[in-house]
């Protein structure tokens, strides 16, 4: 294994979930199997019940944020900023930041006749919230999808040497709720209602990473810190927008790329976007087995969407700063832990999530 491998550490984490307001009590509520899955008030084309999971709306009321609606505002836009707010803030509170920090947003794929929060809307917001750690001119995106935070990881590590300060920020906020997005998710069947099986509860979140450079800045508990190593960022020919097949080469380049300097079995566990659509599932069990000498047998598969629903850009945030968390917390001997996430459009990403010992 290659001594010279570059490393992000983890100097922050934040995030707001339908089953928590902060990351460990979203973490607790994983680890405890507890959903947030309920019938909502949208429905499908043919009337029946969209199961999703939610942030409890006292949250948006309560919110003390100075909102800029600008010439639209909705609910979707609502909440996407909020959560945002809370899930920076978290990640930034306990860092003395004398700087401006960059920010790589993570945000949904643009598609057609969907109602999109725009970036310069949503960024506008959050520098007014964030101060002092956000500034406009600092802050760019992704449009990336459920792979946004991935992309967005990949670019952290290719500027980071040219950043003035000790710190990068990266995540994203995202929210199902609106007609425009759901109408053609339930078209294609692929909406959890009563009686659907191969479909998936959409959900919504936000999930931040302070990054940096330096060991000394880092997050530390019981002794040990969180490594985050390159990133594998692939795409996949045969993605779900593509009339070509579907072979699972994406993720499988993403996995490859993710583990070429790691030993044989380090991986404990793989924490995954899978939503529970069967198409993830098998994209998913590709990769595993085109490189299982990396991990443990047997190897361990979290999917939280079971619990929280599809984040959509956010996931790729929350789920490294979920495998984070057990890295520190559980006293079970794992040290590394595999990320990814897969997006509906082409990209999929893959990160080694590494527990490393303070003296190290």
């Amino acid at each position: 294994m290659s001594a010279d491998i570059r490393k992000l550490y983890i100097a922050g984490m934040g995030m707001i979930t339908p089953v928590g307001w902060n990351v460990p009590m979203t973490a607790a509520a994983v680890k405890a199997g507890i959903s947030a899955y309920a019938a909502s008030g949208y429905a499908n084309q043919q009337g029946q019940a969209i199961t999703m999971a939610g942030v409890p709306t006292s949250v948006f009321f309560e919110s003390d944020a100075q909102i800029d609606e600008g010439v639209w505002y909705s609910e979707l836009h609502d909440h996407i900023i909020k959560m945002a707010i809370i899930a920076i803030k978290e990640a930034c509170a306990k860092q003395p930041i004398m700087r401006p920090v960059p920010l790589i947003l993570g945000m949904p794929e643009i598609l057609p006749d969907v109602e999109h929060i725009s970036a310069t809307s949503l960024i506008t917001n959050l520098v007014n919230n964030c101060q002092p750690w956000l500034r406009t001119q600092h802050c760019s995106t992704i449009a990336g999808g459920r792979a946004a935070g991935m992309e967005a990881l990949e670019s952290a590590f290719r500027v980071m040497d040219d950043v003035p300060g000790p710190f990068m920020l990266i995540g994203g906020s995202d929210s199902f709720r609106n007609y425009t997005r759901l109408r053609p998710l339930g078209a294609a069947g692929r909406l959890s209602v009563i009686g659907s099986a191969d479909s998936f509860v959409p959900g919504e979140a936000a999930g931040f990473l302070l990054l940096t450079r330096q060991p000394k800045l880092a997050l530390v508990r019981n002794g040990h810190m969180i490594a985050l190593h390159e990133p594998g960022v692939a795409d996949e020919p045969g993605h779900l927008y593509s009339d070509q097949p579907y072979r699972g080469d994406g993720l499988d380049q993403a996995f490859k790329k993710a583990l070429a300097n790691q030993s044989e079995q380090s991986i404990h566990i793989i924490y995954s976007s899978m939503n529970g659509e069967n198409h993830w599932a098998k994209e998913s069990g590709v990769a595993y087995l085109r490189n299982k000498a990396s991990f443990r047998d047997p190897v361990r598969v979290e999917h939280p969407a079971d619990c929280f629903g599809d984040l959509g850009s956010a996931t790729g945030a929350v789920l490294i700063a979920l495998a984070a968390e057990h890295l520190f917390d559980d006293n079970d001997g794992a040290t590394s832990h595999l990320v990814y996430s897969s997006s509906d459009s082409a990209k999929r990403g893959a990160v080694v999530v590494k527990k490393v010992p303070v003296s190290a």
